[in-house]
């Protein structure tokens, strides 16, 4: 049986660094393509996240499952927030292919009308997934103007004012979300998600 030569010392230096090549540019492309899908998004991003406080008592964390939340305004005896509700249904139904993301969602609205407890229900119609902040003006304004969303009495839940702000559980805003068709709402909250999880 006929013996293989032994590499030249050169030889083998040259197939070290080449390894170590295809590992350095294996790492950055993945990097790459990992980050990549945001670049197509159209939603507006915030880098690394920005810390939002809630106000005392606003909202209840559930403990170490919090969810994701997007909030917006909205005054639930508008015909137009009814609706825009209805959009939004159609939003989360869309990430039905992500169950986990789906699950781990809320939509939060900062009800500028002060609801009591059966207008909020009458509102949400046991949808399990809405959540009405209901408070007095000057917590739910601080807490908005953190969020960069403001209610607007004479244009509410419109498509103008429909956009939602996402917020991690770790109450860091990470991207305002256009109003827009409910497939591309869905695939920004998505793609936002599972780049920051």
């Amino acid at each position: 049986m006929p013996q293989r030569g032994r590499r030249s010392a050169g030889t083998r230096l040259i197939l070290i660094l080449a390894a170590l090549a295809s590992v350095i540019a294996g790492y950055y492309l993945g990097q790459y393509w990992q980050r990549r899908p945001l670049a197509g998004l159209s939603a507006v991003l915030y880098p690394a996240g920005q810390a939002v406080d809630y106000p005392a008592g606003l909202i209840t964390d559930p403990g170490t499952d919090s969810p994701w939340r997007l909030f917006l305004a909205a005054d639930t005896r508008a015909p137009e927030c009814e609706q825009l509700l209805r959009h939004y249904v159609l939003v989360f139904n869309r990430l039905a292919a992500w169950p986990e993301i789906q699950r781990n969602l809320r939509l939060s609205l900062l009800a500028h009308d002060q609801p009591d407890r059966a207008a909020i229900t009458d509102f949400t119609t046991g949808v399990d997934w809405v959540e009405v902040i209901s408070a007095a003006p000057e917590p739910l304004g601080r807490l908005g103007a953190q969020l960069g969303i403001q209610p607007d009495p004479k244009a509410w839940c419109s498509p103008l004012t429909g956009n939602a702000v996402l917020v991690a559980p770790d109450k860091k805003r990470w991207a305002l979300i256009p109003y827009e068709q409910a497939a591309i709402m869905a695939r920004n909250i998505r793609t936002i998600i599972a780049f920051v999880e």
